[in-house]
């Protein structure tokens, strides 16, 4: 029996009707949309924070339909690369940083510097790293120290920014007119389409009660250090069909989670790569929520262990949040594997995690290891898969068998890429 691996991306929410982009987000919960419609670029009332002002700035400069305005997790690397390094990522490279520039600039040490010259977004940065060097009272800490510092502060403020987005996603997938219904629409689709790309039913679910029923049971609940209580209350229950996705592993880059949402237990291994939502009502600095926004591993890498960005990488705050121990792959050398990928944008934020996984089942050398990259009608990734297949490619010992491994791939018919059927 073959074993599927589904990696899943933001385009598997977004093809099911959720409005849970980058771009969706900010207009509807962090962008003033009456100031936007005369020509302002406004925050919303009570919105504030570093990352808030700095998606304003992004989105003042590039043009709005310019997907790179909001495209938070490269804007946090070159952030984070132009306070600290200036450009290229080498501790050897501090000094050329806007954080030392602003602190030389700040204790008269480069007064004649001239910040005029700064354009946009790095003139804000400046901005922002000198009024904190004064406010903080930074410039009597060694500049690394001081880094380290303002590193913290703009981690906790990402956090702060990381909670916004998990209230906004979670009044996507509730009833705009009840928070206590759940978007059907949204569930029915996101089910009818986990079913085409497992094949674990051939039919089509009409809506959420073919997909669910409830059951009145008990529950025991713990009442004291030795006593226990049952109580009889209505609980939710997948329909049978849903056993067959038993032998199914699902890694998604999305903060939903499917089985979260209905009140069920996952009939399969579903893990969450960057956190998932809080099943609570979500309010102001809400603890709850453990999404993830960051960087990869692969640019704090070369660098110290002390290194302040490696709070920023995303192998190390989930390590931080790491709950279970569970495999989230499929067991290897135990039966064929299938690798599927639907709606993720396979960006090289991510390549860390594609290696591993690559890695693990000796993708050059175990011919029962495929590929298959689903794609629908209009988003083709045709240059992302040479990439990211390539760029793989590279980190084999033997560089030989990496430069034809898409050609092996081929030759074997190991690779595919398939337009969904809609």
């Amino acid at each position: 029996m073959t074993s599927q691996l589904l990696i899943l991306g933001n385009g598997f929410d977004v093809h099911c009707g959720l409005k849970s982009s980058y771009n969706d987000f900010f207009r509807n919960a962090v962008f003033d949309p009456v100031g936007e419609s005369v020509g302002r670029k406004e925050l919303r009332a009570g919105v504030r924070g570093f990352w808030e002002i700095l998606l304003l700035e992004y989105y003042e400069v590039y043009d709005r339909n310019n997907y790179n305005w909001c495209d938070i997790e490269s804007i946090i690397k070159e952030t984070l690369l132009s306070i600290y390094f200036g450009d290229k990522s080498s501790e050897e490279n501090i000094d050329r940083g806007l954080y030392m520039k602003a602190l030389n600039y700040h204790t008269g040490i480069a007064q004649s510097f001239d910040r005029t010259k700064l354009k946009n977004i790095q003139k804000f940065l400046f901005d922002y790293c000198l009024d904190f060097i004064s406010l903080n009272n930074l410039n009597v800490l060694s500049p690394i120290k001081g880094l380290g510092v303002l590193c913290e502060n703009l981690l906790q403020q990402l956090n702060n920014f990381e909670q916004r987005f998990c209230r906004y996603l979670k009044s996507q997938i509730n009833n705009s007119d009840n928070e206590n219904e759940l978007n059907e629409k949204y569930i029915v689709n996101a089910v009818n389409l986990l079913a085409k790309l497992t094949g674990f039913s051939t039919s089509t679910f009409s809506d959420i009660n073919n997909i669910i029923h409830q059951e009145y049971g008990e529950i025991e609940e713990k009442t004291g250090p030795n006593s226990s209580t049952v109580r009889y209350t209505n609980f939710n229950v997948l329909a049978k069909k849903f056993d067959k996705l038993k032998s199914i592993h699902i890694l998604s880059f999305n903060y939903t989670a499917l089985f979260d949402i209905l009140s069920v237990k996952s009939p399969c291994e579903y893990n969450n790569v960057h956190g998932k939502l809080c099943r609570k009502k979500c309010v102001e600095n809400c603890a709850e929520s453990n999404i993830i926004f960051g960087i990869d591993d692969i640019l704090i890498q070369g660098q110290s262990a002390a290194s302040p960005l490696r709070i920023y990488s995303k192998t190390y705050r989930k390590m931080l949040a790491l709950e279970r121990s569970s495999s989230a792959l499929p067991l290897k050398d135990v039966a064929p594997i299938e690798i599927k990928f639907y709606g993720h944008s396979l960006s090289e934020a991510d390549y860390s995690y594609f290696q591993s996984i690559f890695d693990y089942y000796d993708l050059y050398g175990n011919s029962d290891v495929s590929l298959i990259f689903y794609y629908s009608k209009g988003y083709e990734q045709y240059d992302a898969i040479y990439k990211l297949i390539s760029e793989y490619g590279k980190s084999l010992t033997n560089k030989e068998q990496g430069k034809n491994l898409i050609h092996k791939l081929l030759l074997e018919n190991r690779l595919q890429i398939q337009e969904l059927d809609e």
